[in-house]
Parts: C-alpha cells; sequence; structure tokens
C-alpha cells in the first residue's frame, strides 16, 4: 500500500528564503509569563519555518543599547525548540535568548514538535509564525 505524504518532501528538507516567509500571528497573544508552550502548526497551506518574537510590553527593569537593534539588558526572555527522536523522547535542539523586539527563530532542522516561550516576570510577547503561503 503507497504510503502518502501529507507535506512535500522538499519542504521538509530545506528552509525557503526570508523573503518568501510570511508573518501569522499566534492565536494566544500575548504570550504572557510564566511561560507558553505551542506546537507549530503544519498544514498543506501553510509550512511554519519559525517564529518572530513582538514585544508587547517591557518593565521598567531592562535597559537597552541605543542602536539598531535596541537590546535589552537583562535578556527578555528563552526560548526552545523540541524535537521528537525515534522513541518519542523529547530532545530539546535549540534554545535562544530573546534580546530585542522583531527576533527571529528559524528552526535549524524542520518539524519541530514544540516550542516553549519562558518570558521575564515583566515581559509580555506577541509571536508570529513564519510561514510559506
Amino acid at each position: 500500500m503507497p504510503i502518502s505524504v501529507p507535506i512535500p518532501i522538499i519542504d521538509q528538507l530545506i528552509h525557503p528564503s526570508l523573503g518568501l516567509l510570511t508573518r501569522v500571528a499566534y492565536t494566544g497573544n500575548p504570550i504572557i509569563p510564566p511561560f507558553g508552550a505551542a506546537a507549530p502548526p503544519y498544514t498543506l497551506t501553510a509550512h511554519t519555518y519559525g517564529v518572530v518574537f513582538k514585544i508587547h510590553t517591557v518593565g521598567a527593569s531592562h535597559g537597552y543599547a541605543v542602536g539598531f537593534p535596541q537590546v535589552y539588558l537583562p535578556k527578555l526572555g528563552i526560548a526552545a525548540v523540541t524535537y521528537a527522536d525515534i522513541g518519542s523522547n523529547a530532545i530539546i535542539r535549540q534554545v535562544t535568548d530573546i534580546t530585542f523586539d522583531a527576533q527571529c527563530l528559524i528552526w535549524d532542522e524542520p518539524l519541530p514538535g514544540l516550542l516553549t516561550v519562558t518570558p521575564a516576570p515583566d515581559v509580555e510577547l506577541d509571536l508570529y509564525w513564519l510561514q510559506m503561503q
């Protein structure tokens, strides 16, 4: 019996150019501490290749370095991408510090199972999926 693949194989193996991706708002915005976890959406019409962290609110305790981009210190939060191995065990593959507005996290490997975002206690973030549509 033939096996059907719901997503074209080429889209599982490589990422498209950033200019071909669009931002689609996450339905749970804003992400309010202590953490948020979401499975990236994968459908035939929209493949998700990463996420953008947009600052919603920041507490006064976060200073920033003047310039472009304005880098906040201490960091605004941390994000982790989790994959499952063949035995369905969770493996954290990629961890990123969130330090500036509109920061992107592009998966190193396609098709993660879970994105976990832990903002600082005085930070709220809006998430946008980076999708090919």
